[in-house]
């Protein structure tokens, strides 16, 4: 049986985990009044369930779903959190059980970081030390065919939204969160971000395009730039219309969903010029498909 661990950040069950989740987060540490009143506030503005939980688990589901049909081996998708549980020991020790003989590692952040996403391949990697399964590492996939497509497609949508009078002049903003500057340790991060936005921008046919960051709060040293203060500047110098669009995960989360949609907007609203959000991809059918065409590439089984 192959395991593939489909794994994301966190993804609390019910507002009541928020509070546990940031305290993971902060490593045991409770999170302060004033700081977990804002964020129980942000969790209940948009009166959705966790966008990260929905996500995870849908895309989850059609993985296995579809990769049952194409392989000639059982396939069983197992998620897990890195803040909220399933944690990835508990996903691994049921995929062990379950009898899984080889382990697929896949996070929902094309972009590797390595406080994210990335560290499910190490942290498995150690889990699976001393037993004979193997492990499959599904990483540097941020310019794969499919997931590019899967963007470009939603990006395409979102600039022909806009006014047609606008839309020549339009810029899109690729987003992801902004990291305190340590060049080592953000070169992964910033050319993956690059080139996957220039990948997208390119098979859109987006001319006007940038790779900005989000979540910095104003904090100096940060990655920049920071994506309000570039549409500020780029509305200065002529730009018509907006286009924000989040790389870091494929599933929405609450903070990117309120910093590139709401605030944004309140933005371009200020500067009376039109704006829109490209969709989230999310557990769409298309997100499916290009995921299990990913995993099927790296596993060695016959296909159907």
């Amino acid at each position: 049986m192959i395991a593939v661990i489909h794994y994301a950040y966190g993804a609390p069950v019910s507002i009541d985990n928020v509070s546990d989740y940031f305290s993971h987060i902060l490593k045991g540490k409770q999170v302060p009044p004033p700081m977990l009143a804002k964020i129980h506030a942000s969790f209940l503005t948009p009166g959705f369930a966790d966008f990260i939980r929905t996500a995870t688990e849908d895309i989850a589901e059609g993985l296995e779903s579809v990769l049952n049909e194409q392989l000639d081996v059982e396939v069983k998708v197992y998620t897990a959190y890195k803040h909220t549980t399933p944690f990835l020991v508990d996903a691994i020790e049921k995929a062990k059980a379950d009898g899984a003989t080889t382990v697929v590692t896949l996070p929902i952040n094309p972009i590797h970081s390595a406080s994210g996403g990335g560290s499910v391949h190490a942290e498995t990697a150690a889990l699976l030390e001393g037993t004979v399964i193997e492990h499959i590492v599904l990483n540097n996939w941020h310019v794969n065919e499919g997931v590019v497509a899967v963007y470009a497609k939603r990006v395409k949508r979102a600039v022909e939204w806009l006014p047609v009078a606008a839309q020549g002049d339009a810029h899109v903003l690729f987003t992801v969160h902004s990291q305190p500057e340590d060049p080592e340790r953000n070169a992964p991060y910033v050319q993956q971000f690059a080139e996957l936005a220039a990948a997208i921008a390119k098979k859109a046919g987006v001319a006007n395009f940038h790779a900005v960051y989000r979540s910095s709060g104003g904090k100096a040293n940060w990655l920049a730039p920071d994506v309000k203060a570039k549409i500020k500047a780029l509305h200065e110098a002529g730009a018509t219309g907006f286009v924000t669009c989040e790389l870091l995960s494929l599933a929405s989360d609450v903070e990117s969903y309120a910093e590139i949609g709401v605030e944004c907007q309140e933005v371009c609203k200020e500067l009376n010029v039109p704006f829109a959000v490209s969709d989230f991809p999310g557990a769409s059918f298309d997100v499916v498909q290009a995921l299990s065409a990913l995993v099927v590439e790296n596993i060695k089984v016959v296909v159907k």
